[in-house]
């Protein structure tokens, strides 16, 4: 009987984890960000093994914010460099974290807000291989408080997104 049962929790973990994952998944990292502040110059970098060239893939920024931060939103500059050592364009985003009425836009009931800007879509990877990313904030602030994380998420392309 106990082995029955223990058999049965594994099995409800498994599917448990099944039903969580996200098959269009490809990259999902976030980096913590100085308390002091996110110096203009600093950087936060991701390497993403590609191995499809055929696929689409759409891709968000992670950012993490504190009811200190100061505005409503916030510049990013964001740089690709390819495997052979090309770099693309430098792309700039911007991110609403606030509304106009001052209420967070993230997920959170505490000091800290979640949120995911969905930024570009449909791209393709020329190359096989490692692409670094950089992500540096592009506000008018020396020293930008109030950023506690910012990541990179990349899916496959999802049409119905």
């Amino acid at each position: 009987m106990k082995r029955i049962i223990f058999v049965l929790i594994i099995l409800f973990a498994l599917l448990v984890t099944l039903v969580g994952c996200n098959p269009d998944l490809v990259y999902d990292e976030n980096k913590e960000i100085n308390p002091k502040g996110w110096n203009m110059n600093d950087r936060a970098e991701f390497e993403v093994e590609i191995l499809d060239t055929m696929r689409l893939y759409d891709f968000a920024i992670n950012v993490r914010n504190t009811i200190d931060y100061p505005k409503t939103n916030i510049f990013f500059f964001i740089k690709t460099t390819y495997p052979d050592g090309s770099i693309t364009k430098r792309d700039t985003v911007e991110c609403y974290l606030a509304y106009l009425d001052g209420s967070w836009t993230g997920k959170g009931s505490g000091r800290i807000k979640d949120n995911r800007f969905w930024f570009t879509q449909k791209v393709i990877f020329p190359q096989k291989g490692k692409y670094k990313f950089e992500i540096q904030q592009a506000t008018r602030d020396t020293n930008l408080v109030g950023i506690a994380n910012v990541g990179l998420h990349i899916e496959y392309h999802n049409p119905n997104r």
